[in-house]
């Protein structure tokens, strides 16, 4: 082959090389990579992420999708009726997600999941002319001696002596107090409520304020009964929900201790309790002057580990670094052995001269 032939075949063979290059391939012919999810010929499902892949790619549903890629639906977390997305109240599904809402005078946790009770006396007494008393998701008016609460169940109307009406004396209804068109007076209740068989007393229903339930509330003939969600257990009151260590550890990484008013997470030595109250994180202890080490820290799950320079050895305090001095063990020099903080040097001895010089220090 000629001299002319060798250099086409060689320029031939560069332009291939750059164009693979520039392509971000080997710089062999066919080797060039297509990105079809930057390029947007992918056929993944809008609701997939598209990872590029040699030769090809994948397609792999967003978090809180379920399906192949190239198909994929929202999934249903609420549809679990006994999990219900770990909601206490409600859980309402959303696309590619959900959120938990709480009923009527309860609020939402910072957990998100859990629901608990508004003090709504502690904005404008509620609305009460005089006393407001909070309770379990709701809260009642109630009125000084003398006075009588009036249909509005805010305000409270003075007491007369005289005549048989809902004005004078005490009527006993537990609510409402209705004057009939014969003379004397009924009694009624409050919407969530229902009149008891004395026609004068009231039963709270799961209709008002959850029926003083904080987590889930079911009518009986005796009234509310309440129940608790799945990590919680119903306190002694009989309507709040606690924490309990017996579900789940409490939700705390590491120890769980059971109070009266929930669980009481704690930490091991090398860990610091983060202000969840529930997660355990380590200490970097080498952070804080060096761990008290002389030399090395070495930080590790829970503790840490001092370590020392070569030429010197930890003492039993673990901490402390002391020289080794390797001059005191047999045949380390062949005639004089110096020692020094980390290291010693060998020195050979000249007879004839009478000077000693120096051979070779010890690394």
């Amino acid at each position: 082959m000629g001299a002319a032939a060798v250099r086409w075949h060689l320029c031939v063979l560069l332009a291939l090389g750059t164009r693979g290059r520039l392509a971000g391939g080997s710089g062999l012919p066919g080797s060039v990579d297509v990105d079809e999810c930057s390029e947007g010929t992918d056929d993944c499902h809008i609701d997939a992420i598209c990872q590029n892949t040699p030769k090809s790619y994948k397609c792999l549903c967003k978090p809180g999708y379920k399906g192949e890629g190239k198909q994929c639906e929202d999934i249903d977390e609420c549809e679990n009726d006994y999990y219900n997305g770990g909601c206490v109240h409600e859980c309402i599904n959303i696309p590619g997600n959900y959120r938990c809402t709480c009923f009527d005078g309860f609020m939402l946790a910072h957990d998100g999941h859990n629901c608990l009770d508004v003090d709504e006396c502690q904005d404008n007494n509620g609305g009460c002319q005089q006393i407001c008393v909070n309770a379990m998701g709701s809260y009642e008016c109630q009125c000084h001696s003398g006075f009588f609460l009036s249909d509005n169940q805010h305000t409270c109307i003075h007491r007369s002596s005289e005549g048989m009406n809902c004005m004078n004396k005490d009527h006993g209804c537990a609510h409402i107090c209705r004057e009939t068109p014969k003379g004397g007076v009924a009694c009624d209740c409050r919407p969530g409520f229902d009149l008891a068989q004395n026609q004068k007393d009231c039963t709270l229903t799961c209709n008002y304020g959850n029926g003083g339930c904080q987590h889930s509330c079911e009518d009986t003939d005796t009234g509310p009964m309440c129940g608790c969600h799945q990590k919680y257990a119903l306190h002694s009151d009989g309507r709040t929900c606690i924490e309990t260590c017996a579900v789940n550890n409490g939700g705390c990484d590491r120890t769980c201790k059971d109070t009266a008013t929930g669980v009481r997470c704690s930490c091991p030595v090398g860990f610091t309790l983060q202000p969840d109250g529930k997660t355990c994180k380590d200490i970097n202890e080498c952070l804080v002057n060096n761990g008290g080490c002389d030399h090395f820290c070495r930080n590790t799950v829970g503790s840490f580990e001092c370590g020392c320079r070569k030429g010197y050895k930890l003492l039993t305090d673990e901490r402390t670094c002391q020289d080794i001095d390797e001059c005191s063990f047999e045949r380390t020099c062949d005639h004089i052995c110096i020692n020094s903080p980390g290291s010693f040097q060998c020195l050979i001895k000249l007879l004839r001269s009478k000077v000693s010089r120096f051979l070779r220090p010890y690394k």
